[in-house]
């Protein structure tokens, strides 16, 4: 498939996720269907969507609540973005920094 990120909208039910192969710069990212929980949730899918792309981009999960990309050992879930008010929850301080590393200003897709 050309690309070198691909967005896959199911219509499943499953964990959405993101999936990176490195070697060729390509990244898959799956975003399960809008109508099962927890992207039923206000705010949730956004963050969700966001998160999984960060994946692909390079980050890897942290451990803050408060944080878009806090996952998987920590105790935090999908859910817990949940809010009335749309927002995106922020990165951390560490993850800017990572991303202009990894994408400087003068950076180009190979």
């Amino acid at each position: 498939m050309p690309g070198d990120l691909i967005v896959a909208l199911s219509d499943g039910n499953f964990i959405s996720f993101a999936a990176r192969w490195p070697t060729s710069q390509k990244a898959l990212v799956g975003i399960k269907d809008f109508a099962f929980f927890p992207l039923t949730l206000p705010n949730v899918a956004r963050n969700v969507i966001a998160h999984e792309l960060g994946h692909a981009i390079g980050l890897r999960h942290n451990s803050d609540p408060a944080a878009l990309m806090c996952g998987r050992p920590a105790p935090c879930r999908p859910d817990l973005f949940a809010s009335p008010t749309e927002k995106y929850f922020p990165l951390t301080a560490q993850e800017t920094a990572t991303l202009r590393t990894m994408y400087p200003a003068d950076w180009r897709p190979h």
